[in-house]
């Protein structure tokens, strides 16, 4: 199994980014090179059993765009597999060996989605990956997150890589993970989630209620240019679910959230709402 580990990092703590890198240096599978995208301004300062090890590899890069970066990763001639890993977050000790068993059992496939877990509870970091779900299916889609998967080399190229426009850094600031997943679906790419392909992440930050407003109104332009691209741009249909999906999960969340008295949730879902609004009528004059 020849395979890459491809990790980013920009503005995060020097101790996660040590983490991460260790675990995949150390997996048993060994991979051909572990590759770290340094976007920082200033290159990123190491400790010496990180730099000095063989496998390691640093490509620094000018791109404050996550997919911009990622687009311009320099693929090893021999690669067959790019495992995507965040920097805030580390795979299991037995990644790599479980990983080898899901493709030699699974000759077709071409991407593979694993599970997100919480670093301090070890639970499951969304519902939707607690849940599973075929990526056959349209519905399950988002079960492809950008820190946890599996691609082809070969396909990675095939499909163009990432749309630049979107994820974080970019003009639409969100979903470029989504994209690349629907983008997939589309060209009816063999495609897998395996929960047990674990990388276990920092739990998620307790924001103020401004913090939390502003983040989920610009995710969500991300996500309305995004159903607006497939939906009216590439006239695929099925978008439509997702479409229905992006405003009733916002209501039944803050319903959820009256009954549980947190008023601060309700006031992260009006701004997810509308900044999916506003991204979506933003693509209309944007996406000509």
């Amino acid at each position: 199994m020849k395979y890459i580990v491809v990790t980013n990092t920009f503005n995060r703590p020097i101790h996660l980014v040590e983490r991460s890198l260790r675990a995949s240096l150390t997996q048993k599978i060994s991979p051909l090179k572990v590759v770290l995208i340094d976007q920082n301004k200033t290159p990123i300062e190491l400790p010496n059993d990180i730099t000095e090890n063989p496998l390691f590899q640093v490509q620094k890069v000018d791109y404050a765009s996550v997919s911009a970066a990622r687009n311009s990763l320099k693929i090893p001639v021999e690669t067959d597999w790019i495992f995507f890993c965040d920097d805030d977050g580390y795979p299991c000790e037995d990644y790599s060996e479980k990983l080898q068993k899901i493709i030699f059992a699974n000759e077709n496939i071409e991407i593979l989605a694993g599970s997100i877990i919480r670093d301090d509870n070890k639970e499951f970091y969304t519902l939707r990956h607690k849940k599973g779900g075929s990526l056959k299916h349209f519905r399950n889609s988002k079960n492809l997150m950008g820190s946890n998967f599996v691609i082809r080399g070969s396909t990675f190229l095939r499909l163009g890589k990432f749309d630049e426009k979107f994820g974080v850094g970019s003009y639409w600031g969100s979903s470029e993970e989504t994209d690349f997943c629907w983008s997939a679906y589309f060209n009816n790419v063999d495609m897998g989630y395996f929960p047990e392909l674990k990388v276990y992440h920092i739990a998620p930050f307790n924001e103020s209620v401004r913090g939390g407003f502003k983040k989920a109104f610009y995710y969500g332009i991300g996500k309305g240019a995004l159903v607006y691209k497939w939906l009216v741009k590439k006239r695929k249909v099925k978008v439509v679910f997702e479409l229905i999906e992006m405003f009733m999960v916002p209501f039944l969340l803050s319903i959820r959230a009256i009954l549980i008295l947190k008023p601060q949730l309700i006031i992260t879902n009006i701004a997810a709402v509308s900044g999916r609004i506003y991204g979506f009528i933003k693509a209309i004059f944007v996406m000509r």
